[in-house]
């Protein structure tokens, strides 16, 4: 049961910091500076967070997952 919620609770925190980022990279800076942090890399980041997350979570619910288990097979 603790994977479930820490699987979850981490893909909350993920989307979190997805609008949060969209926020801080939408938005200039008050001097007109470049951004220090790569916010578009860090939404990128996210998502491929969230979709670990996703597939942990389909391995838990008992689907398998992985390249012996897909519709053609292992190359």
């Amino acid at each position: 049961m603790l994977d479930w919620i820490v699987s979850i609770g981490l893909i909350a925190l993920f989307g979190a910091v997805i609008v949060y980022s969209n926020l801080r990279l939408g938005k200039p800076r008050r001097d007109g500076r470049p951004n220090k942090l790569p916010w578009g890399f860090i939404m990128v980041f996210c998502v491929l967070g969230i979709f670990l997350m996703v597939v942990h979570l389909f391995n838990l619910a008992g689907f398998e997952t992985g390249p012996e288990h897909s519709l053609l097979g292992r190359f």
